[in-house]
């Protein structure tokens, strides 16, 4: 036994050593030679910059004058490796207020180190090249630049912030879009608090330990005894008090962090990204006198605060100011769908949308009514609320969009949501609405807001739910034939859902249809556009139709007077590169939205010229019919006849599914690279 006891200490003491040795010894503006000649970090050699040292801390502290406070510190060196490095020389630091209370960023002070004439030049941060920027009545924004930053600098930052909220414990981020040799973070707080404690991102933590430490803090207190009056009042005093508690205190570390990369169809990265987050759980001041307060929250106690809260349950109750605008929309509607497009229309080009993100309004619902624009809660909550004064049932759901990140499925948390749309019941189905998108069909949301689940808050009972489009669908039907020497025929298509919505957008930001079309135009070489028409821009519940008529180019091996010709028979759409090019993913894929694209062509073999290779036909389905690809080709007469049927039927792929996906891809474009092949009759 006792031998196994000294095999222990001896165990504990080794990782000790070694964990001590292992940590950097780095000092707040010492550089050393070493750093300053990096010129490449060899581990990824196409890093532009690399985080070498971050340090961060956040505590809560007892303060004699104001109580517990939060205060939070970071100290971080990068090293500039690239041009495209220098913006990391550029900081934002968010910081909070509510009323007369608000953080304060204190103690900035930043450097940055140069090579001139084989020396380290330091090159301090002046106050100038501080300022801060509101964002909105809760949030600003401290901006700060760092002078001389140029490929090859060394970059020295630290500060302090000081906080009331103690909700706001800060998460620490671990992993950034440049790699980080070291990172650590240190989180304090005393026994009468508890925080939740969650962590996301695929790489791992170098270290993570726990220890408890006992506080004790002496002040002086001063106060005045009563005492008689005729003797000139109390007796002044002082005495020395003493606070003692017990301090919980956990370290995070993090070494040689690979930087998390750009993918395609994401949601964030901060979804992936490796970093702790924190969230007050409760607090507990009966010992020392005070009370139990519970900040874990159920999503029912969400929706009854929010409910509770005048600046939204007390705005969504009644939409009394616009009831004689919502008594002349519903003229002559009978039916609950009538009724709620009349009011969706209304609200959806009749108000116009900030771009700013909310679940929450900006002002009165009155006053948004009346000044026609707002954020997005301020659009659909008074969507919501005049479908309510019509007698519709809808209620009000919170979510995150897809650049917020996902809400936790540990905690509900209100700080998790940043939007709002509403879930009405029409004949008896719920439809989703958001009238913040004029060109947006009602039952569909903006695809920023395909992210999870969202909540629907009831009174009494948030439910969980679904956010999802119908299948977005794209139908083109290419027909072509050769005429007087050219090639040339017209294009046919029919979009819907989302496919609908893009188009529409991308009308309006060409600032009309004949700008929209001298674009396509002029920035097609494989086909000439020649004349187009477009039906239902304006009516949104209708799938676009859009009609072009085309001519291809008489060039090389497509020259009609050419012994054999080369096409390829897919004109539009042609998947040409795998947008999975990574060997393999550490997060999953997400489409946002299922789809179906269906090309089809009918091709008129040219007279004279006959077939001589048709690309063969294939198919290609995804275990579960996830996804499918079907290419079939036949040679009927004188037609050529191809159709391509693509379905994507799941919205969200795993990592393990990576390459399937991956594979699934390559066959596409390589089959989409085929030609037909034609040549002249007698040769």
């Amino acid at each position: 036994m006792k031998n196994h006891l000294y095999l222990l200490i001896i165990l504990c003491f080794t990782i000790a050593q070694t964990l001590a040795q292992s940590l950097p010894k780095v000092k707040f503006e010492k550089v050393s030679d070493e750093e300053m000649s990096m010129s490449v970090y060899e581990p990824d050699t196409t890093a532009d910059a690399i985080i070498l040292f971050d340090d961060g801390s956040s505590e809560v502290r007892f303060d004699i004058q104001n109580g517990f406070m939060l205060t939070y510190e970071r100290y971080v060196r990068i090293k500039i490796l690239k041009q495209t490095g220098t913006d990391w020389g550029n900081f934002a630091i968010p910081i909070y207020s509510s009323g007369q209370s608000k953080e304060d960023v204190v103690g900035i002070k930043g450097s940055t180190f140069n090579y001139e004439k084989g020396k380290i030049v330091k090159s301090e941060m002046k106050k100038e090249s501080i300022f801060r920027e509101r964002e909105n009545k809760y949030w600003e924004k401290v901006r700060l630049s760092l002078p001389s930053v140029k490929v090859g600098s060394v970059i020295d930052l630290k500060y302090s912030i000081t906080s009331p909220f103690l909700w706001n414990l800060r998460e620490w981020k671990f992993q950034y879009l440049i790699p980080v040799q070291w990172s650590q973070y240190q989180v304090v707080y005393p026994e009468y608090f508890n925080y939740n404690h969650s962590s996301t991102g695929y790489h791992a933590l170098h270290s993570q330990n726990h220890e408890r430490r006992n506080v004790s803090i002496n002040y002086t207190a001063k106060y005045e005894t009563s005492g008689s009056a005729l003797r000139g009042g109390g007796i002044r005093t002082q005495e020395i008090q003493n606070i003692s508690y017990m301090s919980e205190i956990y370290n995070y570390t993090a070494s040689k962090v690979p930087a998390i990369k750009e993918e395609p169809y994401l949601t964030t990265l901060d979804n992936y990204t490796t970093k702790v987050k924190f969230e007050l759980a409760h607090m507990d001041l009966t010992k020392v006198g005070g009370e139990y307060k519970s900040y874990t929250n159920t999503w029912n106690d969400i929706g009854k605060l929010l409910l509770d809260d005048e600046d939204f349950g007390g705005q969504i109750k009644s939409a009394n100011f616009a009831k004689a605008e919502i008594a002349g929309l519903l003229v002559g509607k009978m039916d609950e769908r009538q009724k709620a497009n009349a009011l969706y229309n209304y609200i959806q080009h009749s108000m116009k949308w900030n771009g700013v993100k909310a679940y929450s309004p900006s002002q009165s619902l009155r006053r948004v009514f009346g000044e026609k624009n707002g954020n997005s809660a301020d659009i659909n909550l008074l969507l919501l609320a005049m479908l309510t004064e019509a007698g519709l049932e809808a209620y009000p759901v919170i979510l995150s969009t897809r650049d917020n990140g996902l809400i936790s499925f540990v905690h509900p948390s209100l700080s998790d949501c940043n939007y709002v749309i509403v879930v009405a019941t029409i004949n008896g189905a719920p439809v989703l609405l958001d009238a913040t998108e004029p060109n947006m069909q009602a039952g569909l949301i903006p695809f920023r807001c395909l992210n999870g689940p969202g909540r629907k808050i009831k009174k009494d009972n948030v439910e969980e739910i679904q956010l999802a489009n119908v299948k977005s669908s794209s139908y083109a039907l290419v027909s072509l034939e050769q005429k007087d020497g050219k090639f040339g025929g017209n294009i046919l298509s029919r979009n819907t859902g989302l496919n609908a919505f893009n188009f529409r957008e991308s009308v309006k930001g060409a600032d009309g249809q004949k700008e929209y079309f001298e674009k396509l135009k002029n920035g097609s070489s494989d086909i000439h556009y020649t004349d187009y028409s477009f039906s239902n821009l304006d009516s949104v519940h209708l799938p676009i139709i859009k009609n072009y008529t085309i001519a291809l180019p008489n060039e090389g091996e497509s020259d009609p007077d050419a012994e054999i010709l080369y096409f390829n028979p897919v004109l539009v759409e042609r998947t040409t590169k795998n947008p999975f090019t990574s060997p393999s993913r550490d997060y999953p894929v997400d489409y946002g939205v299922a789809s179906s694209e269906v090309y089809q062509l009918n091709l008129k073999v040219p007279e004279g010229y006959q077939v001589e290779d048709l690309p063969p036909s294939k198919s290609f389905v995804l275990e579960g019919k996830s996804a499918s690809y079907f290419y079939q080709v036949a040679h009927i007469g004188t037609t050529i006849s191809l159709s391509i049927r693509m379905s994507i039927d799941k919205t969200l792929f795993l990592q393990t599914e990576y390459k399937l996906l991956q594979d699934f891809y390559n066959m596409i474009v390589a089959k989409e690279s085929e030609q037909i092949v034609l040549k002249k009759i007698g040769q």
